[in-house]
């Protein structure tokens, strides 16, 4: 029994001590490996590490965005969030952005953005970027340069369609307006100054402005931005924080022309309402009321003795117009006011289809989505009360007939 009791003992101590030996082995094997790896990570990085372990890094990606993991050897954590949706929207957008050279320029150095909107080809850009000339060079992303034509353009919304010919051509993502806010970041991506693909940040600073053309036509529900705008940013997308294009950058409010002043996007929903237009029917076609017409204040509300300060006076009408026939009244009484003559006594639109018109704001963009031929009901405060004509006729809107207004 002593023996078999000894033998026993013998080998549980022996066990004991192979287990404390592979133990001792396994993290002596721990420590090896540890130091190697720490060695590779300091040497290569996690994304060397990852590839030396066989791992495809280039198809790791997160987020709705899809950001990669590793962007060139840099890991995208050591990026903050901000950071990493600017990267992915400018990887994303930028090859739909071109930059138009008239085809007579030898330099080829640019005068302005555009924005490709369909695979086949068709550019939205501004039209003072594609005026004057019908032939252009569109400089792409990837170094190509294509050959592209005019196909038609809209003064009084400052916007032209060109198209270009070449394959595998990227089509922005085309999104509203209807959900920006402000406080709203956005981007744009342009040319300012012949520096080509350059971004920019801001904020969606207001909505639905009213922009006066250098045509003399309005742009309603403009899109006012921080984000800095210069010469070259012209016909350029104005991008909202999902990456798609919210508008168009179109113009520059300041005394210089430069960036220290107010920039205005038109709106995406109003850029391929025009554009659609255009390359259906080479124009675009708007109604407009045949008279000359004031926005009313309290000036001359005061000056009246209207009970009323909002709306649109008319001031006079075409004798025998679509306006005269359909029953509007201008005035009778001319008055100085600024460097004009207008007429007092005359209607005061303040609704046109039901919808309420306090200003210049309200009846553009009652008008906006009209054409030639059509006919509307107005809404007319006339002498103490309101009454509504119904079925007046529009007339087209021209530039000449847009300068019907007293501002």
């Amino acid at each position: 029994m002593l023996v078999i009791a000894v033998a026993a003992v013998s080998i549980l101590v022996f066990f004991l001590l192979a287990l404390w030996t592979r133990a001792l082995t396994a993290e002596e094997e721990t420590e090896r490996l540890r130091s190697a790896l720490e060695s590779v990570l300091e040497t290569e990085g996690e994304k060397g590490l990852l590839m030396m372990a066989g791992v495809p890094v280039d198809a790791i990606s997160y987020g709705d965005d899809r950001i990669p993991l590793f962007s060139g050897d840099r890991p995208s954590w050591e990026l903050t969030d901000e950071e990493q949706r600017g990267i992915a929207i400018y990887e994303r957008t930028r090859g739909s952005v071109v930059r138009i050279a008239s085809a007579s320029e030898l330099s080829g150095s640019g005068q302005g953005a555009g924005v490709i909107i369909s695979p086949d080809g068709y550019i939205v850009t501004n039209r003072h970027v594609a005026s004057p000339g019908t032939e252009f060079l569109i400089s792409l992303y990837d170094g190509r340069v294509l050959e592209a034509s005019l196909v038609g353009s809209d003064a009084l919304s400052d916007i032209a369609v060109l198209k270009a010919e070449g394959e595998g051509l990227s089509a922005i993502s085309i999104g509203t307006d209807d959900g920006l806010m402000i406080g709203e970041t956005v981007y744009a991506i342009g040319h300012p100054y012949g520096y080509g693909w350059s971004m920019t940040k801001g904020i969606v600073s207001g909505l639905g402005r009213m922009v006066f053309t250098d045509t003399g036509g309005m742009l309603p529900s403009m899109i006012q931005t921080d984000a800095i705008i210069n010469p070259g940013n012209s016909g350029g997308p104005l991008i909202s924080s999902d990456g798609r294009m919210a508008g168009l950058v179109s113009s520059i409010y300041s005394k210089s022309g430069s960036a220290e002043g107010i920039s205005f996007a038109i709106p995406a929903s109003s850029v391929m309402d025009t554009a659609r237009a255009i390359i259906q029917t080479g124009s675009v076609q708007r109604g407009w009321l045949d008279m000359l017409s004031v926005e009313l204040n309290a000036q001359i509300a005061e000056y009246s003795s209207l009970p009323i300060s909002e709306g649109i006076l008319v001031s006079q009408v075409v004798p025998g117009g679509e306006a005269d026939k359909g029953g509007l009244r201008g005035g009778s009484e001319a008055v100085q006011y600024g460097q004009s003559v207008i007429y007092l006594g005359g209607d005061v639109i303040t609704g046109m289809n039901g919808r309420r018109i306090r200003g210049y704001d309200d009846y553009f963009a009652a008008l906006y989505g009209t054409h030639e031929g059509d006919k509307v009901d107005i809404t007319v405060f006339r002498r103490g009360s309101e009454t509504v004509l119904e079925g007046v006729k529009l007339v087209a809107q021209t530039e000449e007939n847009t300068r019907w207004l007293v501002r």
